[in-house]
């Protein structure tokens, strides 16, 4: 949690921690070096509306970083802590690892402004002269970070007094000669001024600075109420300096003058002209000092995140408050090599897109966790809202194509390759981020839509596993299960544990573990759960009737084949248990999955191996043919061949029947005509590779297909699966017209209801007037009066019952929507493959 709990970290507050670093950078070299550019290449007025587009951008992302910031205890590494805490590793380290470069890089462009700037005073601008003052000015930063942040903080304040005084120099002096009616003629851009987004370019680095001081969490006392306060305080007071600046320039010289004389204009209004190159240097010192520390915090937070191989030494730290000297050494090396190679024009633009690209995910990171509704997300700072935060995505997307796409579109490149190499280096998750929750809303919102959605032709696996003890036999059966998986539904490992006392329950919690590793291996993307029970063949039905979730539930069961052989007592108690599981509407399985018939599948080569099904023209044919097609999904038999063995009947064009319902199925299997005998069935099936049969439940006991017992039958096959089928399934994937009637009936039940009601209201009211009428009548004490009423009431009695008779007829007629369309909602009756061919249930 946030607030008096919070742990305090380190000794900075907020006005030395965030809000001095941030706003010595945003008060850089753009205030004194580019915005009388800017002023006087579009106007007053367009100038004031660049300001407020890149000042939305910082305003925007600050109240995304007030609400991630407020949310979860803030450590060090910035941005980089933020959006890993939310995002995930992935996205976090990606933006990590780009925005230290980024922050290490803009230490070498601050200091060769700086030397820019000192040497251009004592004209002294070689390039050689340039590399060597900012070398060396590099070594002094890196001397104060590592030395310690009070000293860089002691160091900001310096820095801060005189950028005040070179602000106050130029306010005065350019007021002192301020003139309206040039403010008036520099109102509007000038005829040979610059293009809008090219002046928006130029000065949109200005705001970029507003997150310095989220670099130094590790180091505040008070993360979360000092990143908050303290830039929001720098955005809103340096908002304030640039408007002034803009307008009291407008207004203290014309604009050709603005654009020719850009660099010295502020120094020649002022008071005294060297107060101005004591600002400029003295906003690149305080810009560089501020990266200096910034960007070794980043790169210690990654290293004690391990995101990057190699980099754990760096997460040491010095003193306490874990000083990173290590890091520090590393951001020297790094800007040493910047500012010696000189031209720094070719990389600047794609820097400034890594910062762009972290103040977007920052955006985006708080999006996400608004969405995702979690029950911890509880953030102090309570003026947020989802579409400011996706606002802000934008806005930050639209300056980086507004300012240069092409270094954008690099960015983005080196961002999705860090992306992409973290995902697949799978580093291990070492905090809880805002992805959970997020699927969770997701999948919450996904289950209520499914509700709303037929899902007759899209049939899905839902399967209980439910494997033995035997790791081995476990092994095998899960691989089989995963098979008829086929990768398109959901699979639940159970395990029973015989008790229920609390030494067997911590026992089942020991057992789930275990059981959840194994299917890391085995079969991944599966879930795992053990039983606790005294009476299984009552749990496990129970089990198969609770289990799922909305319109997820168990469709499948499945089972091992370990007590076929067992006593007749124990055998009807299977029996029984797979027949309580078929009359919770579940299809049943049982598997077997014997060292025989797993050594011939492995010794098969995958283009030799045969998917053998015994055909069955009823309900248990359609799902034995369906998994037959989901095995075929998995790299292990998606080159096997289909045999689809057909017991020959009395019809002589059976084989073709076959066939053309397959087509129209869309299944690839060869039929092949065979005796209709147990005989000729273990045969076919026994020189398989994998043994696809029906399955029955008969007083208790399962049996094959002719009543053979199945322990003797599944002796003579291979790896077999034998199915028994509760459902009726549509292999026939052409839905749009049945879909397109059911929706129609729909509308006309609708229809046909708000007709009945108002004919049942009518009648009603007719009924209401005859008897009105009819005490009228009784009433009456004129014969003329009494004649008159009794018509009006025979005339009122002829328009009840007519009113009646078109309710009665309404209502029969719904009666027969309602009917029709109960019969063509999901699940209601068979499918409409071949309704004389799928005929019959399985079950006797």
């Amino acid at each position: 949690m946030t607030g008096a709990t919070e742990e305090q970290q380190g000794g900075l507050g907020t006005f030395g921690g965030v809000f001095t670093p941030s706003i010595l950078t945003i008060l850089g070299l753009v205030l004194f070096l580019r915005v009388p550019y800017v002023v006087g290449s579009v106007g007053l007025f367009q100038s004031l509306i660049i300001l407020g587009l890149a000042t939305l951008v910082s305003v925007l992302t600050t109240i995304s970083l007030a609400t991630v910031a407020t949310n979860l205890k803030v450590r060090g590494g910035g941005e980089y802590f933020l959006i890993s805490r939310t995002l995930g590793v992935e996205f976090g380290g990606a933006v990590g690892v780009v925005l230290y470069l980024a922050i290490s890089v803009s230490v070498a462009f601050y200091a060769i402004g700086f030397a820019e700037a000192a040497a251009g005073a004592f004209d002294r601008d070689a390039a050689s002269v340039i590399q060597s003052v900012a070398v060396a000015l590099i070594v002094v930063l890196i001397g104060v970070a590592i030395i310690g942040s009070d000293l860089a903080t002691r160091l900001q304040y310096v820095v801060m007094a005189l950028l005040v005084m070179s602000l106050v120099s130029f306010f005065v002096g350019a007021g002192r000669d301020f003139d309206a009616d040039l403010l008036s003629e520099n109102f509007d851009k000038p005829d040979n001024g610059t293009g809008f987004w090219e002046a928006f370019a130029i000065f949109f680095p200005a705001v970029t600075g507003f997150s310095q001081g989220v670099a130094m969490s590790g180091d505040l006392r008070s993360p979360s109420r000092s990143i908050t306060r303290g830039t929001f305080a720098a955005v809103g007071v340096s908002t304030i300096v640039y408007v002034a600046a803009i307008i009291v320039l407008a207004g203290s010289a014309p604009a050709a003058t603005l654009v020719d004389e850009t660099t010295t204009i502020m120094g020649d209004v002022s008071l005294a002209a060297w107060t101005i190159l004591v600002g400029v240097l003295a906003a690149t010192l305080s810009s560089a000092l501020a990266s200096s520390l910034g960007g070794p915090r980043v790169l210690q937070q990654l290293a004690k995140d391990r995101v990057l191989p190699g980099i754990a030494p760096f997460a040491a730290g010095a003193g306490p408050m874990r000083n990173p000297r290590r890091a520090a050494l590393i951001t020297a090396l790094i800007a040493v090599i910047v500012a010696a190679l000189g031209d720094l024009n070719a990389v600047a633009p794609i820097i400034s897109m890594f910062f762009l690209a972290s103040y977007g995910l920052i955006n985006y990171a708080t999006y996400f966790e608004i969405r995702a509704a979690s029950t911890s997300f509880r953030p102090r700072f309570r003026w947020y809202d989802r579409r400011v935060s996706l606002a802000g995505t934008a806005a930050c997307g639209a300056a980086i194509v507004a300012i240069n796409p092409i270094a954008g579109a690099a960015a983005g490149v080196v961002l999705v390759g860090l992306y992409l190499y973290l995902r697949r280096r799978d580093t291990p998750d070492r905090w809880s981020d805002s992805a959970g929750a997020y699927h969770f809303t997701q999948a919450r919102k996904h289950l209520r839509r499914l509700d709303d959605h037929p899902r007759t032709r899209d049939w899905r696996p839902c399967m209980l596993v439910f494997v033995p003890r035997d790791p081995e036999l476990r092994s095998r059966m899960l691989k089989v299960a995963s098979w008829m998986e086929g990768d398109v539904g959901y699979m639940t490992a159970v395990r029973v544990v015989e008790g229920d006392d609390p030494r067997r329950r911590r026992h089942a919690a020991e057992v789930e573990a275990d059981l959840r590793r194994e299917l890391d291996d085995s079969a991944p993307g599966s879930y795992a759960r053990v039983l606790a029970t005294q009476e299984i063949d009552v749990a496990v039905p129970a089990l198969v009737q609770a289990h799922g979730i909305g319109d997820i539930r168990a469709n499948l069961a499945v089972f091992g084949v370990r007590d076929l052989r067992s006593t007749d007592g124990d055998g009807e108690a299977y029996g029984q248990m797979l027949h309580g599981c078929a009359r919770q509407g579940t299809n049943v399985v049982i598997t077997n999955v014997d060292r025989h018939g797993w050594e011939v599948f492995e010794s098969t080569a995958p283009r030799d191996r045969t998917i053998g099904l015994w055909w069955s023209d009823d309900q248990v044919g359609q799902l034995i043919t369906l998994i037959a097609w989901l095995c075929k999904r998995d790299p292990a038999w998606s080159d096997a061949r289909v045999i689809a063995h057909v017991p020959a009947g009395e019809q002589p064009d059976e084989r073709a029947r076959v066939e053309s319902l397959l087509e129209a199925a869309r299944i690839r299997a060869d039929v092949v005509e065979v005796e209709p005998t147990a005989a000729a069935l273990a045969d076919a099936l026994g020189s398989t590779t994998l043994a696809l049969a029906p399955l029955r439940i008969r007083r208790g006991r399962a049996l094959g297909p002719f009543g053979s017992p199945l322990g003797m039958l599944l002796e003579s096959l291979p790896i077999a699966i034998m199915t028994l089928a509760t459902e009726f399934l549509d292999l026939d994937a052409e839905p749009d017209d049945e879909l397109e009637e059911l929706a129609e009936l729909r509308e006309q039940v609708e229809r046909t209801r708000r007709w009945v009601r108002e004919l049942d209201t009518e009648a009603s009211a007719r009924l209401v007037e005859t008897e009105s009428r009819r005490i009228a009548l009784d009433a009456a004490d004129d014969d003329d009066d009494r004649d008159r009423l009794r018509d009006a009431v025979a005339e009122a009695e002829r328009e009840a019952t007519a009113a009646f008779r078109r309710y009665l007829d309404a209502k029969t007629r719904l009666e027969a929507v309602e009917r029709r369309f109960h019969e063509m909602s999901p699940g209601a009756g068979p499918s409409d493959l071949d309704p004389a061919v799928w005929r019959s249930s399985s079950r006797d």
